[in-house]
């Protein structure tokens, strides 16, 4: 029974680890070439059900890795009127499990407009091939703002990220610390550039896979649901 028990939380350990390890690889993956949000993901749903998601971190445990991490480290700092500020009083738990399905209810939304469209039921591989190509988008939102409050906390030694940069005004000599903290700041600026060209590729290429009419009106919707993603991730800041 011991080892029974042993054995099964060295399986946790090491499928922990390589999730982990899955992370920036399935990020990078995606940065790289922004259709891989869908390709990947019809790829992946044609095959079983116990071989899917080897190779790269699955839509839903990469949403955990990236937006809810994101958004629990905001949840106390984050703006007077964000849509955190508004569940404070829930436990971290419920918290977590909140801001999990608020951060990805917009990939349900674009995802449930696309099957009304082409009339097809939810419980179908559809559904999952682009309910998970729309969470692999919210990567181009999320990465640049977890390399931000990691860094500043790793810098800074606190998880209060806005008062520690409104402390540099206070500062007259930078020091290391200050320095290392604007370097990141620009790679923020510079990645965030990047992933929103990024978000924008990856959601034109789902919608052209998925709409049948004209260029003009793909390229219509593909603005539509950029907009929305934007000012919906906005309201998390």
């Amino acid at each position: 029974m011991f080892e029974k028990l042993i054995d099964s939380f060295e399986k946790l350990c090491l499928q922990i680890i390589i999730e982990i390890l899955l992370v920036p690889v399935t990020i990078f993956k995606l940065f790289q070439d922004p259709r891989r949000c869908y390709d990947l993901s019809a790829h992946e749903m044609e095959k079983e059900e116990t071989e899917r998601f080897h190779d790269y971190l699955s839509p839903i445990k990469l949403s955990v890795y990236t937006s809810v991490i994101v958004s629990v480290l905001l949840m106390d700092y984050g703006g007077e009127h964000n849509i955190i500020s508004k569940i404070k009083g829930l436990s971290m738990v419920e918290k977590a499990l909140f801001i999990f399905l608020m951060n990805n209810i917009t990939a349900v939304l674009f995802t449930v407009a696309i099957l009304w469209y082409k009339k097809e039921k939810v419980n179908t591989v559809t559904f999952r091939t682009l309910l998970f190509s729309f969470i692999y988008t919210t990567v181009y939102t999320s990465t640049p703002f977890f390399i931000l409050i990691s860094s500043a906390m790793f810098l800074g030694q606190t998880l209060n990220v806005n008062a520690y940069i409104q402390s540099l005004d206070k500062i007259n000599n930078y020091g290391t610390r200050e320095y290392l903290l604007i370097l990141v700041i620009l790679a923020f600026i510079i990645i965030g550039i990047i992933g929103i060209f990024k978000l924008f590729k990856a959601l034109h290429y789902i919608l052209k896979n998925n709409f049948t009419y004209h260029p003009y009106i793909v390229w219509f919707f593909t603005l539509l649901f950029f907009v929305i993603q934007l000012y919906y991730t906005k309201g998390f800041i």
